[in-house]
């Protein structure tokens, strides 16, 4: 004899629960589709139009914005925010709110706890040396040099050694010392 499920939404049982509740069976929204909710949720919320929002774009980009069939810039996003009047950063903790099923508050506590991290561990200070006058400071491109590989490097050069030779004792690559062979000390 066969029993008989019941398929109702308040008589489910536990195992066929997790086909009601998407997240508990992994889906989990793309970020493109969470940004088209939040985006139409305030649009709606602030009673404005795709064309009060557009700001330099399309009606045409808004729409597929909320329709999640593109993806915007940091620029572009922080002057739709400004036709919703509302902060980026408040944008984007809706959006990966929407995005993960978390409250918002819980994402902001990890953020916190992130950024707490960040300038525990010189981060600020990292970061201020990187931006000068509202620009990049500029660095040579491709990976930074170690500073121990090019002063062993340069002193096999001084000594005279060719790169073969100082490749073999150094236990570095040629294409690695013959790179470093033409810096100077910095």
């Amino acid at each position: 004899m066969t029993s008989v499920r019941s398929y109702s939404l308040y008589t489910v049982e536990p195992d066929w629960a997790t086909w009601l509740y998407p997240r508990l069976w992994g889906f989990f929204m793309s970020l493109k589709l969470a940004l088209a909710a939040v985006l139409r949720t305030l649009r709606r919320r602030g009673r404005h139009s795709q064309e009060s929002l557009n700001y330099g774009s399309s009606r045409t980009y808004m729409f597929r914005l909320e329709k999640g069939a593109s993806t915007v810039t940091l620029d572009k996003l922080e002057s739709i925010c400004a036709g919703l009047e509302i902060s980026p950063l408040t944008f984007l903790a809706l959006t990966l709110s929407a995005k993960s099923g978390d409250s918002t508050q819980m994402l902001l506590q990890r953020v916190q706890a992130e950024l707490d991290e960040f300038e525990h561990s010189g981060g600020g200070e990292v970061l201020k040396a990187e931006v000068a006058a509202g620009a990049v400071v500029e660095r040579r491109p491709g990976k930074p040099v170690d500073p121990e590989k090019l002063k062993k490097v340069l002193q096999c050069k001084a000594e005279g050694m060719s790169q073969k030779m100082a490749s073999e004792m150094l236990g570095i690559p040629k294409q690695t010392v013959h790179d470093l062979w033409r810096r100077d000390a910095e």
